[in-house]
């Protein structure tokens, strides 16, 4: 439960400015505890050592699928968040709701 107050309050105030444009580095704050929570519903979702083995398999699969699609969507948005030039079309392509631009 710490790490996941260190996540509420650090991203709880920012609901309150749904209206405003949210620069991403102020999430640096709460980061440590997001990937402590993260880490920590990962392993449960693979399952303890002593599980059975198809039970770690699946969980194995499922956490490995879900990273794999983290990489592809980090490498998706990696244009926007590193400032490259992008054309029209592309820029839009990339903001998904209507608070983004």
């Amino acid at each position: 439960w710490a790490a996941l107050s260190g996540i509420v309050a650090g991203y709880l105030p920012w609901l309150l400015y749904t209206d405003r444009t949210i620069f991403t580095f102020y999430a640096i704050a709460f980061e440590p505890w997001l990937i402590l929570c993260l880490t920590y519903v990962l392993s449960l979702v693979i399952g303890p050592p002593g599980a059975e083995r198809e039970r770690r398999l699946a969980g194995g699969l499922f956490v490995g699928s879900l990273l794999v699609l983290i990489v592809m969507v980090s490498a998706f948005f990696w244009p926007v968040w590193t400032g490259q030039v992008l054309d029209v079309e592309q820029w839009q392509y990339r903001m998904w709701l209507p608070s983004w631009t």
